[in-house]
């Protein structure tokens, strides 16, 4: 199989090697490559194509793996070189709208196109990284990955764009999730009780992240009220340790406005479903669904 690699930095390094491994004819194009493309290149005996229309023609698979500010008009490049049922993997970190637009533009050009998002740290664990593929050739691309040593799950009945999409809502949670325990285990470690913390939080551990995140916004529509005074209460502890405050105001602030809310709208159920809790904050927020 011939794999034109648009994007020569880390991400396309890292598959670039293990598929020339596995006897993959690999074709580079990047404007400015680095020492280690270079140097991969003249290991290979090729040369580097400083624009993604030299490189790609004659190509079965082409992976970009540029900046997400120029995804699309390289996307574009490429796509007008690529012939007819060719394969296009979009691993950018686009907007998932312009991952759309191309795919769109790679379905008028009769090339099949899949969005791959990377879900952890490539320079950690390489090709073995976790990926997540949505696109109308999702099974091919899964093949052609495999043949990297690499796995990629598809999103079940995604289209292109839906792996960008939730790479992005993944990061809200992780680095949100980040924030906080960073603001939380301070405050433990200058108390001296992050141990005891841990074993506090353990009964987490006894409900599937599932299970645990359908509760939250469940009861939120319920117990916000309640919960703000809480949440007060921590920020002036946090405050009062002389530690540093910037996740809790946020917090606080969302409590806040469910607790606006709860006074000011017709109520939620008493015990309401998933469906019911998501429906209520949607309509008190003026947000159609």
């Amino acid at each position: 199989m011939k794999i034109a690699i648009i994007g020569a930095g880390e991400v396309g390094l890292t598959y670039a090697r293990p598929w020339a491994r596995a006897g993959h004819e690999i074709i580079l194009c990047d404007l400015k490559p680095s020492a280690a493309a270079t140097t991969f290149a003249a290991e290979l005996g090729v040369l580097i194509h400083s624009s993604p229309a030299q490189g790609v023609a004659g190509c079965d698979v082409v992976v970009s793996c540029v900046f997400g500010t120029v995804s699309l008009e390289v996307a574009r490049q490429a796509l007008d070189a690529m012939p007819p049922g060719t394969l296009f993997v979009d691993m950018t970190t686009a907007d998932p709208e312009q991952i759309r637009t191309a795919a769109a533009y790679a379905a008028q050009r009769n090339v099949s196109y899949v969005d791959v998002a990377i879900l952890g740290a490539i320079a950690l664990t390489q090709e073995k990284t976790n990926l997540l593929g949505a696109g109308d050739a999702i099974e091919q691309a899964v093949g052609v990955f495999a043949s990297a040593g690499a796995t990629l799950k598809p999103v079940a009945g995604g289209a292109a764009g839906d792996a960008a999409a939730l790479k992005i809502l993944r990061s809200v949670f992780t680095k949100g999730l980040e924030a906080l325990t960073i603001e939380c285990f301070m405050a433990a470690e200058k108390q001296g009780v992050t141990g005891q913390l841990h074993d506090a939080l353990s009964d987490i551990d006894q409900a599937s992240l599932r299970d645990f995140l359908s509760t939250l916004v469940r009861t939120h529509v319920i117990h916000a009220p309640r919960r703000l005074k809480e949440v007060e209460e921590a920020e002036r502890q946090l405050s009062a340790a002389g530690l540093p405050v910037a996740v809790m105001p946020g917090v606080k602030a969302l409590f806040q406005r469910t607790t606006e809310q709860i006074s000011g709208h017709t109520p939620p159920p008493a015990n309401p479903s998933l469906e019911q809790a998501f429906q209520w904050l949607f309509d008190v927020n003026g947000v159609p669904r």
